[in-house]
């Protein structure tokens, strides 16, 4: 089928002549067709009428450019209309002086003057700008411009282009003068130092260039000096912040100077220098302006035209002056400005000082500005309250920004606190570090020159780091190092801020020159004096907490992340006791004063040392707690090994001290008979509290506070307590050992534990009672008092080795009393074993040891009962001294001194 017949097609026999396939073939081939025929149409219009196109489109675009034209046209001649009547209202003309009756020379010679007129203004102008007298200089345009008008009405426009050309291109240079003058109003107005005179005269230039109104020429002084005060603070620059702030003070007093002084009152002006001078110039005619120039007097005289001569152009439409409640609105609405501009920009402008005595600095040059005289004549005259721009706005960012690097300051150093902290703990764990924290006594127990100064200084008494001090307080090097870390850290802060508080580096200064300061700034210099120090004590005080925190947390939890718990508790218990007295700077921040040296009583300062010292205890706590696992270690080890019944007995009892006794056999006779009396513990006791001691030694107990050092205790004695009541309870022991077991209760018992611990005294009676069933009652008649004795000796002999586990010291020596002097036979004294019993009071160091003579055991006498009758007991003298000694009260004191009196100073 051809193309041609496509258009000719019957639908119907379409359909019934021809398969589906073929009528989609039939389908595609009209379409291939229709979009050939598109594409032929669009070549033919593109190639035979793309020119018509062309001009079709441009006629229509010159169209709209000839209306625009038009109607510009009607525009300048509508506005030509404007002027010159506004220009030509108003004018007298003399008969005499019509232009009608004035002759073609006259004519002529004033087109020429006026015409030289405008030739010179324009040099006239640019010197009048170069004085920065721009009010002259607005007056010489407005001439200019009247000139101009002048001409065109005399002359005509048509024929003064063709006549006159030289007019055109002079008005071309002399109509730029309204931008020019403009433009330096404004860089006058926003010039830095600026008088009032100045201000004023671009203010009544600007009334007369433009007919600005009062209201508005102050918005635009207010505007142009905000615009001034920005460039100063937030464009880069090579002033300092210090000049920045300085500058924008001195800025803002000099606005409301300026504001004063132009629109209210100056110099018993009323309404302002710009009033004033305006109204100076409104009656002022154009022939006074132009007589003052360089031109002949006598050409202008004669051939000026009267409408040039006579015409006042310096008339200002408007009030010349406006409301005080208009005022007070306006400097209220800027005044909220320099509020917004100093808390957003002055504050990042003062985040770049990162140091106190920078701001001490930049409040120092703010203070130093001299306010005016009438400063509060001026605010009385706008009956606003008077504003000092220091104290309102700049005063409480300083502060604001101390407070900051304060925070600042304390948190690099705890950071740095807490590194150190990590760095030391993280170290002392090693067994190879020399300088360990947990075994103090390489510290404690080593000469040092440098203990005992060879000359004390002025202020040697108020030294806290000496050494021999530091050793009696436990205060290891590592400690030390670490205190004068964070003092160190402290240091510059505080030296910053006392500066900053109380001006210690100036005080003199302002005193010689008290005449030349401005007093009603350096009274207001140090108003937040009171703030800054409670906000000091109070950072102080967080950071504090927020240390302890961390050592509770990281430090000495069940699983620290740096160290082990109970070295941990140790280092951490010593550390904090140790910033109550060696960290004088931690102290300042509570006790911060004008007066070096001069200590105040701060009850934060004590609420911080009764904290840091509980915490210390805390810490202590601690490592008790963690200690009792080596109690249960060293019992396991020395005492609870093997049991009793099975242990060579050799090793669980030591000597036993032989006692002769004498007893009456009924016949007349002395039988005497010795019997074995327990003498001292057994060696595995002594060997286990050996080691309990010799591990308080190592932490050096006299630091350990008193509360921790009994819980220590009360956990060793309950441990003996429950391993014997259950050794005790479960073993079959033999008489000999029960009464080795009881004389260890009994010692033990007599040596810790103090009369009122009830539940430990309830314990060691059961203990007791337990082993007692062990033994023969009769037995333990005969063998008590002895037992008894002999207990008191060994917990004496005790005292001086195993005094760190006494808790009741003075309670001790009461029930101890005086050392018993007991005679031999011959009469002659012999001397007991001289004790000398630990001093809990002593801070400095531990008792010495003191050597004593060979002990000669005294002969005592008893009578031993029998099974079948009993027997009288029969006692020596010195027997009965012994015991009436033993029984004697006396004093710790008393027992101390008579030991002393009686053996070591005696002739013997």
């Amino acid at each position: 089928m051809t193309t041609t017949n496509y258009l000719d097609l019957d639908i119907n026999k379409l359909f019934e002549e021809h398969t589906i396939k073929e009528i989609e073939g039939i389908q595609k081939k009209i379409q291939y067709e229709s979009d050939r025929k598109k594409i032929e149409l669009r070549t033919l219009v593109g190639e035979r009428y793309r020119d018509l196109i062309l001009a079709a489109d441009t006629i229509g675009k010159m169209k709209i450019t000839s209306e625009r034209v038009i109607n510009r046209i009607f525009s300048i001649e509508d506005k030509f209309g404007e002027l010159r009547n506004k220009y030509l209202i108003g004018f007298k003309l003399d008969p005499i002086q019509n232009e009608d009756n004035r002759h073609a020379e006259e004519i002529q010679d004033s087109i020429i003057i006026q015409i030289k007129i405008l030739m010179d203004i324009p040099q006239h102008i640019w010197s009048s700008i170069e004085n920065k007298d721009l009010l002259f200089a607005t007056q010489l345009y407005l001439i200019a411009v009247h000139i101009n008008y002048s001409l065109l009405f005399e002359v005509g426009s048509a024929d003064l282009s063709i006549k006159y050309p030289i007019i055109f291109k002079q008005w071309d240079v002399v109509c730029q003068f309204k931008d020019i003058v403009f433009n330096e109003c404004n860089a006058v107005l926003q010039s830095l130092d600026v008088k009032p005179e100045s201000i004023a005269n671009c203010l009544a230039a600007l009334a007369l260039l433009n007919g600005t109104s009062f209201p508005d020429l102050l918005e635009m002084l207010i505007s142009m000096r905000n615009q001034t005060i920005k460039s100063i603070v937030t464009d880069e620059n090579d002033n300092n912040v210090k000049s920045k702030v300085k500058s924008c003070i001195e800025i803002l007093i000099q606005t409301i100077n300026l504001i004063y002084s132009c629109f209210i009152n100056t110099e018993n002006k009323s309404n302002g220098l710009v009033s004033h001078y305006l109204i100076k110039i409104q009656n002022q005619e154009a022939y006074a302006i132009l007589s003052q120039l360089d031109l002949n007097q006598e050409l202008l005289e004669e051939f000026l035209p009267s409408v040039i001569k006579q015409h006042k152009p310096f008339l200002v439409e408007g009030s010349q002056n406006f409301s005080i409640p208009d005022l007070q609105k306006s400097i209220k609405s800027w005044l909220d400005w320099v509020s917004e501009f100093c808390n957003h920009e002055v504050t990042k402008l003062l985040n770049l000082i990162i140091s106190i005595k920078g701001l001490y600095y930049v409040r120092e040059e703010a203070v130093s500005i001299n306010l005016p005289e009438n400063w509060n004549s001026i605010w009385e005259e706008l009956s606003l309250p008077k504003i000092t721009f220091w104290v309102e706005f700049f005063q409480p960012l300083i502060s604001h920004r101390v407070k900051n690097i304060i925070n600042d300051k304390w948190m690099e150093t705890t950071t740095s606190l807490k590194s150190d902290v990590i760095n030391l703990l993280s170290k002392i764990i090693h067994d190879k570090f020399e300088y360990p924290e947990h075994d103090l006594r390489w510290f404690v127990w080593k000469d040092s020159p440098n203990d005992i100064p060879q000359k004390l200084t002025k202020n040697g008494g108020l030294d806290n780091k000496r050494s021999l001090l530091m050793k009696t307080k436990g205060y290891s090097p590592n400690i030390i190092k670490l205190c004068e870390s964070f003092d160190t850290s402290l240091q510059a802060l505080l030296a910053d801020l006392e500066q900053y508080l109380y001006e210690t580096e100036h005080v003199m200064s302002i005193k010689d020159n008290l005449l030349s300061t401005n007093i009603s700034l350096i009274s207001n210099s140090f108003s937040d004096r009171t703030e800054i120090q409670e906000h000091l004590q109070t950072v102080s005080t967080s950071m504090i907490e927020d240390f302890i925190n961390f050592a509770n947390t990281t430090c000495v939890n069940d699983k620290p992340e740096h160290g082990k718990r109970d070295i941990n508790a140790v280092v951490m218990a010593r550390f904090l006791l140790a910033l109550t007295t060696l960290s004088s700077n931690l102290n300042k921040c509570f006790t911060l004063s004008k007066v070096s040296g001069l200590t105040i009583t701060n009850a934060k300062w004590q609420l911080v040392c009764d904290k840091l010292k509980e915490k210390s205890i805390s810490m202590w706590s601690v490592w008790a707690k963690t200690y009792r696992t080596k109690i249960g270690e060293h019992k396991d080890k020395f005492i609870s090994k093997e049991p009793l019944d099975g242990y060579p007995i050799h090793l669980v009892i030591s000597e036993w001290e032989k006692v002769t006794i004498e007893e009456d056999s009924g016949e007349g006779k002395r039988i005497k008979s010795e019997i074995l009396v327990p003498y001292q513990p057994s060696i595995q006791l002594q060997k286990f509290l050996t080691a309990i001691n010799k591990d308080l030694n190592k932490v050096i107990p006299h630091t350990l506070p008193k509360k921790v050092l009994h819980e220590i205790i009360e956990d060793v004695a309950t441990e003996l307590l429950n391993h014997y009541l259950t050794t005790s309870s479960n073993t079959n022991l033999t008489q000999k050992q029960a009464f080795q077991v009881l004389f260890d209760i009994k010692y033990f018992s007599l040596l810790m534990i103090p009369r009122e611990n009830k539940t430990l005294s309830d314990l060691s009676i059961k203990a007791c009672d337990s082993v007692l069933s062990k033994i023969d009652p009769f037995d333990y008649d005969v063998f008590n008092p002895f037992v008894h004795n002999n207990v008191k000796k060994s917990v004496q002999r005790s005292l001086l080795i195993l005094g760190n586990l006494v808790p009741h010291l003075e309670q001790l020596h009461s029930i101890l009393g005086a050392r018993s002097e007991y005679s031999n036979a011959e009469g002659v004294k012999s001397d007991l074993p001289s004790v000398l019993a630990l001093c809990s009071g002593a801070p400095w160091f531990p008792p010495l040891t003191v050597t004593a003579p060979v002990r000669n055991l005294p002969l005592v006498t008893v009578t031993l009962p029998t099974e079948k009758t009993q027997r009288k007991k029969v006692t020596t003298k010195e027997t009965t001294k012994s015991d009436s000694a033993g029984a004697t009260i006396k004093s710790g004191a008393a027992a101390f001194f008579g030991a002393m009196g009686s053996d070591w100073f005696s002739s013997s």
